[in-house]
């Protein structure tokens, strides 16, 4: 049976938290040193819904993959970039898992409006670095030092993706929510 991209749901929580603890425990993937509970997952999964989205990609049942649009920071002025993360189930890694969801949520990304599209990838995590550019984002620069994983500094490649055709969309605030037009 063929894999397919699809929003996540409550019933793929448990399978989605195996593959992000596998990723908090044995690589530098994600900075985040705890594991999530149940409790977490059903949280983060209420604040990935909208413009915040969380897919996976499955095949037979299985979740082999997900990735998120998330906001790249709480401030209101932050609300046309946003930042995607994606997580392979470890024995699907190159499979083109994480090339279908990055497809898919850059292009989600760029349908919701978003100007720009964040990554940050630990230096050592070359596969996903050559996923990323092969998708069309750009290097803008490397935060040196930036976090301590698996015993030691880790720095952390900046990646963004930057869609032309919604930058006029942020020079006219007419468009934007009531909550981020000016006054």
């Amino acid at each position: 049976m063929s894999q397919f991209v699809r929003p996540v749901t409550a019933g793929d929580l448990e399978q989605v938290r195996a593959i992000y603890n596998h990723a908090v425990i044995h690589t530098d993937a994600t900075l985040d040193t705890e594991e999530k509970s149940p409790a977490q997952m059903l949280d983060w999964l209420a604040a990935h819904q909208g413009r915040n989205a969380a897919l996976l990609v499955e095949r037979d049942s299985r979740v082999l993959g997900y990735g998120t649009l998330s906001p790249f920071a709480t401030r209101g002025g932050y609300f046309a970039s946003t930042e995607i993360s994606i997580y392979v189930a470890p024995g699907d890694q190159g499979r083109g898992v994480g090339t279908s969801l990055c497809a898919a949520l850059t292009g989600l990304a760029r349908d919701e409006g978003y100007s720009t599209v964040m990554c940050f990838i630990t230096d050592t995590n070359i596969a996903s670095i050559r996923m990323v550019t092969a998708a069309g984002y750009k290097s803008s620069g490397i935060l040196c030092h930036i976090g301590f994983k698996l015993g030691r500094l880790v720095n952390l490649e900046v990646y963004q993706h930057v869609f032309a055709e919604n930058l006029a969309r942020y020079d006219q605030d007419h468009d934007l929510p009531a909550t981020e037009r000016s006054t």
